[in-house]
């Protein structure tokens, strides 16, 4: 698979107004196995209606950390207001692994506090680890959005706290986590024509600190063929 950091709020400095349809999805990323897509954000719809088109751009409409429900970067119809100013990336690679520690500061005005993403990608590409953490104080709630592409299809085991994802490809993948809740919810993917799906949402309580989880693929056994 390919892990790769999806559409950001846009570089630093950016003048005002050049951003006019940019999204407010810093860390997001999308992630395929082979030919299958399988991690994905909503998309975009730039020729939409005013509504539609920010309900895209929003930080929930990413496969992303969103903060109390609230974007990390400003929506308005000029471009964004109050902004990401600093995203901080490092990437290392050894034995055919792969780590990112990556952050940014859209919530440090409204909240006081960065939001750190570190995603690890083992060497086969079964196994993608993230780390998701807000570092600051009193911090709030918080979820963790991973929306699918509509060719998964997803089932909650609400015993382990975990999703199981089918791939079209017949490839089985489950993504689990720790101190937050799973869920799926309903979701959208915009691609010429906007296509239903869903997401899977952690959701994290008041005063967590950080959320750990896991998105690796998994052999289910086989029926018995008989005859």
């Amino acid at each position: 698979p390919e892990a790769q950091r999806g559409p950001s709020s846009g570089p630093a400095g950016l003048p005002r107004h050049a951003d006019r349809l940019h999204g407010a999805g810093t860390l997001s990323f999308e992630m395929s196995v082979g030919r299958d897509r399988l991690i994905v954000n909503c998309g975009a719809a730039p020729a939409a209606e005013g509504a539609w088109r920010d309900a895209l751009r929003s930080t929930a409409a990413h496969s992303t950390l969103t903060l109390s429900d609230t974007n990390s970067s400003e929506l308005k119809d000029d471009g964004l207001g109050r902004r990401v100013e600093m995203v901080e990336a490092e990437r290392q690679e050894a034995n055919g692994a792969q780590w990112l520690d990556a952050s940014h500061d859209g919530y440090k005005k409204g909240f006081g506090v960065i939001h750190r993403r570190r995603l690890y990608l083992s060497e086969s590409g079964d196994d993608l680890r993230g780390e998701d953490v807000v570092e600051g104080e009193d911090t709030p709630a918080f979820a963790i959005r991973f929306h699918l592409h509509p060719g998964v299809v997803a089932s909650l085991q609400e015993d382990e706290n975990a999703v199981l994802l089918r791939l079209p490809s017949g490839a089985s993948w489950r993504l689990r986590a720790s101190r937050a809740k799973a869920a799926l919810e309903e979701s959208v993917f915009m691609a010429g024509e906007p296509r239903r799906t869903s997401q899977v949402v952690l959701t994290a309580e008041a005063g967590t600190a950080s959320v750990q989880w896991a998105l690796s693929r998994v052999n289910l056994p086989q029926p018995n063929a008989e005859g």
